[in-house]
């Protein structure tokens, strides 16, 4: 009967060891890590390709410039392409049309307004007319010379760097309107600087 009673006491006594265990061993090992929010956010890159126009002085005449510039836009923040512009109302003696890399970067850009900052560096041709007494008149192959009153045609290439800003103003997740300002800084050998600037 002694027997018989100290099994039953080690069956009844089993469930309270194996329920203190867990409980000994939680208070022994290290407490869990805090854990923070954590957010994921998917990065939106791709490629863009934008059409510009641009209203601008070219020979001290207001003008139209327009154009388009394209390039792989990283986390809706960065833009590595190229562009290009030309005159839209150019006449035979004053044309100008130039491109290079762009560069812009974009802030607030999934808000209703946003901004960026961009530039353009390259190059680029102009025509112009200056009168013929800037230049060293040489008689055409009939005998006759240039008139002192007379006009002459020319081209030139130039360097260009033209930084703006701009404000955007998004209607949709793929179409913005974009309105800014910005300088075109001419480099140039002649001294036409002034005039395509």
């Amino acid at each position: 009967m002694r027997t018989a009673a100290a099994v039953a006491a080690i069956i009844l006594a089993l469930p309270l060891a194996a329920a203190a265990q867990p409980a000994e061993s939680a208070s022994n090992a290290a407490p869990p890590a805090a854990q923070g929010p954590m957010t994921v956010e998917r990065i939106d890159s791709g490629f863009l390709v934008a059409p510009d126009f641009k209203v601008t002085t070219v020979d001290h005449t207001t003008s139209e410039l327009a154009g388009v510039y394209a390039g792989w836009l990283t986390d809706n923040t960065f833009l590595v392409g190229a562009g290009g512009y030309w005159l839209t109302n150019g006449a035979s003696d004053r044309q100008m049309g130039y491109g290079g890399l762009v560069l812009q970067w974009m802030a607030h850009t999934n808000d209703a307004i946003g901004f960026s900052a961009k530039t353009l560096i390259g190059g680029g041709q102009a025509t112009l007319s200056s009168p013929a007494s800037q230049f060293f008149v040489v008689p055409d192959p009939r005998g006759t010379a240039f008139g002192p009153n007379a006009r002459v045609r020319y081209r030139e290439g130039f360097f260009v760097a033209e930084p703006e800003v701009d404000l955007l103003v998004r209607f949709s997740k793929h179409v913005r309107l974009t309105v800014g300002a910005g300088y075109r800084l001419i480099g140039d050998d002649g001294g036409d600087v002034n005039r395509l600037r």
